[in-house]
C-alpha cells in the first residue's frame, strides 16, 4: 500500500502544473463570466440577446431557453459551455492515458521493478483522474461564488447550492464516462492513438446528441452517445436530478476500468 500511495504522489507531481494551470484559468474565466452575466442583468438585454438567436439553437435548448437566458442561467451555464466541457474532457483523456505513456518511455518497467503488482498502475490513474476531476470543479465552483461575491447585483438572487451541486455531479460523471473509455484505450494502445481515438469518439458523440437535439427521429441511435445521459438545460430549468442517468455514466465509466484491469493484466508492457 505503501508503494501504491508513493506512486499515486510521483503522478499527482507530475500533473500538478496541468491541473493547477487549468483550473486557475477555468476559474478565472467562470469568474469573468459572472460579470458578463451581471453586466446584461443591469442593461436588461436577455430578452434581447433571446431574440437574435438562431431557430436552431432554440431547437437545441429547447423550453430550457427562458431558464438559460437569466443571470442565474448564464452563470450555471459554465457547466454545459462546450469550451468548459472539452477543457475537462482533454485533462481527463491526458490523465487517463498515462499508463501508455509510461510503457512507451519505459517507466512502466521500473516501476513494476520494485515489488508492485501490475494493476497498480490503473487503480493509481483511477485514483488520480477523480482526483482531477474533483479538483476541476471545485476550481469552477470557487470562481462561481468569487465572480458572485464581487461582481453579482445586490437585487438577484444567487444560484442555490443544490442546483451548483446537481450539476456539477452530472458534469464530473459525464468528464468520468470518458475517462474510463480513455482507460481502456490506453492500456491496449500508444498513448497517441488512444488520445486520438477517444477525442473522436467523443466529439462524434457530442455531434451525436446535438443531431438529436435538434431531429428527434435520431433517438433510435442516440442512446449510444453518452451526451444522451448529461441533461443540464433540464437541471438549469429546475427538473430534479435523474440518478439513472448518473448510474448509466458511472457504467460507462466503471466498464472502462474494468476492460483496463484486463488488458494490461495480459499485454506484454516491455515493448
Amino acid at each position: 500500500m505503501t508503494g501504491a500511495f508513493l506512486l499515486f504522489r510521483l503522478s499527482l507531481k507530475r500533473a500538478r502544473l496541468l491541473l493547477c494551470a487549468t483550473g486557475f484559468v477555468l476559474a478565472a474565466v467562470q469568474a469573468l463570466r459572472v460579470l458578463l452575466a451581471a453586466s446584461l442583468h443591469k442593461a436588461g438585454q436577455f430578452d434581447e440577446i433571446s431574440a437574435l438567436l438562431p431557430p436552431f439553437v432554440r431547437d437545441l435548448v429547447g423550453p430550457s431557453l427562458t431558464s438559460i437566458m437569466t443571470f442565474n442561467g448564464i452563470v450555471c451555464g459554465v457547466y454545459f459551455d462546450t469550451g468548459f466541457v472539452i477543457a475537462l474532457l482533454a485533462v481527463a483523456i491526458a490523465v487517463a492515458t498515462l499508463p501508455a505513456s509510461e510503457i512507451e518511455t519505459g517507466f512502466a518497467d521500473l516501476i513494476l521493478a520494485r515489488p508492485m503488482p501490475r494493476h497498480w498502475l490503473i487503480t493509481r490513474t483511477i485514483a488520480l483522474v477523480l482526483f482531477s476531476i474533483l479538483f476541476m470543479l471545485l476550481a469552477i465552483m470557487m470562481g462561481t461564488w468569487a465572480g458572485l461575491a464581487i461582481f453579482a447585483p445586490p437585487d438577484v438572487p444567487w444560484p442555490s447550492a443544490r442546483q451548483t451541486a446537481t450539476l456539477a455531479l452530472s458534469l464530473g460523471m459525464l468528464v468520468a464516462s470518458w475517462s474510463g473509455v480513455a482507460l481502456a484505450f490506453g492500456a491496449a494502445y500508444r498513448r497517441g492513438v488512444a488520445s486520438a481515438v477517444t477525442s473522436l469518439l467523443a466529439f462524434a458523440a457530442l455531434l451525436m446528441d446535438w443531431a438529436h437535439r435538434l431531429w428527434p427521429p435520431l433517438e433510435w441511435i442516440a442512446w449510444l452517445s453518452p451526451f444522451s445521459y448529461f441533461q443540464p438545460y433540464e437541471l438549469v430549468a429546475g427538473d430534479p436530478l435523474h440518478p439513472e442517468n448518473l448510474l448509466v455514466l458511472w457504467a460507462i465509466a466503471t466498464t472502462g476500468y474494468i476492460l483496463a484491469y484486463l488488458i494490461l493484466s495480459q499485454r506484454d508492457i516491455s515493448r
